[in-house]
């Protein structure tokens, strides 16, 4: 893993578990293009690297992200249009890799989340926070537009509970944000490792080549009708019954054991 980055700080463990943390501690995390351009340089190498198994997403200090930073945004008006598409882009480029990612994608949600950063919450697979964070979608209240955040908040949350969070930027608890679907669980600060470890742990537990195929599958069926969706699951189970991590699986089943790629 590269390590070289002066935003982020990338860790990962014998298990292959990697852990990226957005470092930016001082200005609560808060998101610029450097840091959107070393976080997809980030989940490039996870993607990549065969002996990583999980990716777990997290910030220093007490707040994971409070969303754009401002003086970066705010110097954006002094550059041509052009020059703003780019520099809009690189947030919509990372938000593209991490939902595409083929290996599970655990945000811990160390602390407060405010706008952009509900992005990387929503392109997670499993989202955790604490019972002390506090959540908005705050950029209506700067007269700013969630643009490149919308179609992943939306896709968790639903129109409705979208446009209520969006069109109103209120604040919102972390036991609400479960209830929105923002996060799968809140739990007390103290006992958030051990909700992520739980969550980690099954997901090591399971073949690495099934997972990237069912990330894949619920991306497809989610956005595919029903004939499509048949031809496509039926391939990928014929696909299934002859692929190595399936021989392996069963063999581990009638054998007690558990199989080769068993880390949890």
């Amino acid at each position: 893993m590269n390590n070289d980055y002066t935003t982020i700080e990338v860790q990962q463990d014998e298990r292959g578990v990697a852990t990226v943390w957005l470092a930016r501690p001082q200005v609560r995390n808060a998101m610029n293009g450097t840091m959107w351009e070393e976080l997809r340089d980030a989940f490039a190498r996870i993607e990549a690297d065969a002996a990583t198994r999980v990716a777990v997403l997290s910030g220093r200090g007490e707040t994971f992200c409070s969303g754009g930073d401002l003086k970066y945004q705010g110097s954006q008006r002094e550059s041509s249009r052009d020059e703003r598409v780019r520099e809009a882009g690189k947030l919509a480029l990372l938000l593209r890799d991490m939902d595409l990612l083929s290996k599970p994608l655990v945000a811990r949600v160390n602390g407060s989340a405010f706008a952009g950063a509900m992005a990387l919450i929503c392109v997670a697979d499993v989202a955790i926070g604490t019972t002390a964070g506090r959540f908005a979608i705050t950029e209506a209240r700067l007269g700013m537009v969630p643009g490149m955040i919308s179609p992943y908040v939306t896709r968790r949350v639903g129109i409705s509970q979208a446009r209520r969070l969006f069109l109103s930027a209120r604040q919102f608890s972390g036991e609400e944000a479960v209830r929105y679907g923002l996060l799968h669980e809140a739990v007390s600060p103290e006992s958030l490792d051990d909700a992520i470890e739980d969550e980690v742990r099954h997901f090591l537990a399971c073949g690495p080549q099934a997972l990237g195929t069912i990330k894949k599958l619920l991306a497809y069926v989610s956005t595919h009708g029903q004939e499509d969706n048949f031809t496509y699951a039926v391939d990928r189970v014929a696909d299934m019954w002859d692929s190595p991590e399936a021989r392996e699986g069963i063999a581990s089943f009638f054998e007690k054991r558990k199989p080769g790629w068993h880390r949890g």
